[in-house]
């Protein structure tokens, strides 16, 4: 073995893959043998992982009972190790996983489920940064409106379901409702879900308005974002939309 680099992807490799081979003469026993010495860095690594997966994805784990739970992490954590160094970064990849995940096959809403999960995370865990003081837009002449564009708050997430993600969440917090069944032909749901005084929120959203906020936060003039959601619904109220919008602190700045 040549480099360090060498020697630390054989240890990951070992401890992902339990192959121990190339590792036997590297490494001192000093009354522990090797493999032993191995076997707790492998176990430190899949408990400490398999923890930090269950804190970003409790109503996956509740779902499907966690000794399940510690079975599709084993598998996806040697599939998807960390690339970061921090473990609120860990997970992304996990509502896929989920979704290629032959055990869960019959569960066809589980990926939606660790979707929200992922994108509660994420905004939980997201930089803080000013809301936009609607005051700037009154301040700005009339036609310049179509052109504006708006930086989204970093907490600010979209998530859209076939299933209803959303009460089968609420239904597994503390004070939910795990008595009445929730029908999953019954509907989807489509959120904006952000952060606000260091909480998590959920904004429900109709079709039109969905595609509003898609455009908007994606960069999209105004005039764009409009558009997007008249074509869903030529009713589309975009003086109302972007009013709550701006009340509730889901634009940090204007864009360019």
């Amino acid at each position: 073995m040549s480099s360090l680099r060498e020697l630390q992807a054989a240890v990951a490799d070992s401890v992902l893959h339990a192959t121990d081979t190339p590792l036997a003469a590297l490494i001192r026993e000093d009354g522990l043998g090797f493999e032993r010495r191995l076997q707790v860095h492998r176990n430190n690594t899949f408990s400490s992982l398999t923890a930090a997966l269950k804190d970003t994805f409790p109503v996956v784990c509740q779902l499907v009972d966690e000794r399940f739970f510690d079975y599709a992490a084993r598998d996806f954590i040697r599939a998807h190790p960390p690339t970061a160094p921090r473990l609120a970064e860990y997970g992304g990849d996990f509502a896929d996983f989920l979704a290629g995940f032959e055990p869960a096959r019959h569960l066809t809403y589980l990926p939606d489920v660790a979707r929200l999960e992922w994108a509660i995370n994420a905004a939980y865990h997201a930089a803080d940064a000013p809301r936009l003081d609607p005051a700037r837009i009154a301040a700005l002449p009339q036609d310049r409106y179509a052109a504006l564009r708006f930086v989204p708050h970093p907490s600010c997430r979209l998530f859209a379901s076939r299933f209803p993600i959303d009460r089968i969440w609420q239904a597994h917090q503390p004070g939910g409702d795990l008595e009445t069944r929730i029908d999953l032909s019954s509907g989807g749901c489509r959120l904006l879900v952000d952060r606000n005084d260091g909480g998590i929120r959920f904004l429900a959203l109709d079709a039109a308005a969905f595609a509003f906020a898609e455009a908007v936060l994606t960069a999209s003039t105004l005039q764009a974002a409009y558009e997007a959601a008249a074509a869903v619904a030529a009713d589309f109220d975009l003086i109302g939309a972007l009013g709550a919008h701006l009340a509730r602190g889901t634009f940090s700045d204007i864009g360019p």
